[in-house]
């Protein structure tokens, strides 16, 4: 190999390290943070019941498939997952460790009934949205947020109806608190307000939609216990 070729491939591989960056998970110092006592830990460093009034820049539906219980200190990445912005045809990345199905609405692991507990799915379903504080600047980094699979259904419901009045909602501010009915952290969505900084909202969305679509930090996937086995797919769904 002549030195022209080790200069073209380490050139090659310059190029290809600088995009990782782009290829993974968002710094987690830019995520809002739901504890189980019913608070918001925000980025800013600061912490409270809520709720709390965010512009919703955009949003996308993510489904999380883990074989290894979550760890603070020693983070796993999922076996497989899957971003879109279309929730109707969601289909697991290449990029997986091991991807479960061709097609989310079909895997094993996206049935009820399949979670440890046997009630919910296995795989973890969740809305990810992308936020501003109502008081952002154009310097203002972008919040991510995750939808848990309890309020999800509010969460559709809620951007539904802002679509048929207002339109997408960034056109808004949206007031997120938690079920005050429920024991856990279960997030409620409301009260939309028109947002007198649509301009901005609108200027970030490209940057949003990059945040939303960055896939899981797979440097530690050596790390997986063994994914079980999916199970029979017939043409009606799962075979039992």
């Amino acid at each position: 190999m002549s030195s022209t070729d080790l200069v073209n491939i380490e050139a090659e591989l310059q190029k290809q390290a600088l995009a990782i960056a782009s290829r993974v998970a968002a710094p987690s110092g830019n995520r809002i943070r739901i504890t189980q006592a019913k608070t918001f830990k925000l980025p800013d460093g600061t912490e409270g019941p809520g709720p709390i009034d965010v512009v919703i820049v955009d949003f996308a539906a993510a489904h999380y498939y883990y074989t290894t219980p979550y760890s603070e200190n020693n983070p796993i990445p999922p076996v497989c997952f899957a971003l879109s912005f279309d929730a109707n045809t969601l289909a697991p990345s290449p990029n997986s460790p091991s991807k479960q199905a061709e097609l989310c609405a079909v895997c094993p692991q996206n049935q009820f009934e399949t979670a440890p507990n046997g009630k919910g799915k296995a795989c973890r379903n969740t809305r990810q949205l992308a936020v501003l504080p109502i008081n952002a600047t154009d310097d203002t980094p972008i919040w991510l947020l995750s939808v848990s699979p309890t309020a999800i259904q509010a969460f559709d419901k809620y951007v539904t109806a802002v679509a048929r009045k207002f339109g997408p909602p960034m056109k808004v501010i949206t007031k997120i608190g938690f079920d005050p009915t429920a024991s856990f952290a279960s997030m409620r969505f409301g009260d939309p307000q028109p947002n007198p900084a649509l301009e901005l909202a609108f200027k970030r969305q490209d940057e949003a939609r990059q945040l939303l679509m960055q896939e899981p930090d797979l440097s530690n996937a050596s790390a997986l216990t063994t994914a079980a086995a999916p199970r029979a797919i017939t043409r009606g769904g799962i075979k039992r």
